[in-house]
């Protein structure tokens, strides 16, 4: 029977040993510890984890996202016919105009003189007119006189229609809004200076702004006139402008990315419409979602459990576990409508089944 002294001594030489052999010792530790892990590998080599989520019920808006720029419906580039002198400048940039009101003059002195120029030259070509059908009935009809008289008509009618373009052009030397607005552009805010006809006084009717996009063809067919939309601007971008689809054009445009149509959103102003451009200006870029379809109370599950294929649409759900392991099947599903992260089931499975989520 060993002594309490013995099994000290025993216990010292084995750690004594130890001490001497640790390398020998750690060798066959790693070697032990490789194969455990070798053997844990075979083991779980075919398990897979699998997540499960449960479908849901909740409220579903489908949207449409489209970029656009803030606009105006009712909005006027007036001209004058011909340059010329401005002399008067009623309204400046900024400024609320009448309908009917004059915006700015041009000098007609000039085109007045050339308009006694102008009758001065006709009153001769109607004399020397009259004086050649006179010797022509002198002497007698004949083709070249023929075509000489119908020349000498042209002639004259060129000349009344000189003095009838000055006529207009003195008309329209005054330039008149055609609707109430404000003055959004404009060449000049001072006189004397020198105009061309193609310098424009610009009227906006602030309360016509629209939010202008385009939606592809893909899609137009599911915008209809008073869907819902929230529109953000740019320049504001926490804040959101209520507004609904009023317009959805009849005539297509080509763009680089294919063939779209022009949808229109009223921007109204919440307080006086003379003060929202001082908001919302012409040009200002955006993004609007278009609300399309809202269900409430509906099953839904995420938009990347579902798998497409030969147009359907199929999830996994669990089916039963063996040896451990979770079992799945494939299962076709009706759906309805969808965001970007979730989709509608309408039928195919319930809240109570397991759906496989990637």
């Amino acid at each position: 029977m060993m002594t309490f002294m013995s099994i000290s001594a025993s216990i010292r030489d084995f750690f004594s040993t130890l001490r001497r052999k640790w390398k020998v010792v750690l060798l066959v530790l790693i070697v032990l510890g490789a194969i455990a892990f070798f053997f844990y590998k075979r083991q779980t080599a075919g398990q897979v984890k699998i997540t499960f989520i449960q479908p849901t019920r909740g409220d579903i808006t489908e949207t449409l996202d489209v970029s656009g720029v803030v606009d105006a419906k009712e909005k006027a580039s007036l001209r004058f016919l011909a340059g010329g002198k401005l002399v008067a400048v009623n309204a400046k940039e900024g400024d609320p105009v009448r309908k009917f009101q004059t915006i700015a003059k041009i000098d007609t002195a000039d085109l007045q003189k050339k308009l006694q120029q102008n009758l001065n030259s006709y009153f001769n070509e109607r004399m020397d007119f009259e004086q050649a059908q006179a010797d022509r009935r002198d002497i007698g009809p004949t083709d070249a006189l023929g075509r000489v008289a119908q020349q000498d008509q042209k002639n004259l009618e060129n000349t009344v229609l000189t003095v009838e373009i000055q006529q207009i052009g003195i008309r329209n030397a005054s330039l008149i809004s055609p609707f109430d607005g404000i003055l959004v552009s404009s060449p000049s805010n001072v006189t004397g200076v020198n105009l061309l006809s193609t310098d424009a006084f610009e009227v906006v009717n602030p309360g016509s702004l629209v939010f202008r996009a385009t939606v592809d063809q893909a899609d137009v067919a599911k915008v209809k006139k008073g869907l819902p939309v929230d529109i953000q601007l740019d320049p504001y971008p926490d804040d959101t402008v209520n507004s609904n689809v009023n317009y959805v054009a009849f005539k297509s445009s080509q763009t680089s990315t294919g063939t779209v149509y022009v949808v229109e959103m009223p921007i109204e102003a919440a307080t006086d419409s003379a003060q929202i451009l001082e908001k919302y200006r012409l040009g200002m870029n955006g993004d609007a979602k278009i609300q399309l379809a809202k269900k409430s109370n509906v099953l839904k599950i995420p938009l990347n459990a579902t798998i497409e294929r030969d147009g359907k649409t199929y999830v996994k759900v669990k089916t039963g576990e063996k040896n451990g392991q979770p079992q799945t099947a494939e299962k076709e599903i009706q759906v309805g409508i969808q965001t970007e992260e979730e989709i509608e089931v309408v039928s195919g499975v319930s809240e109570q089944d397991q759906v496989v989520l990637p």
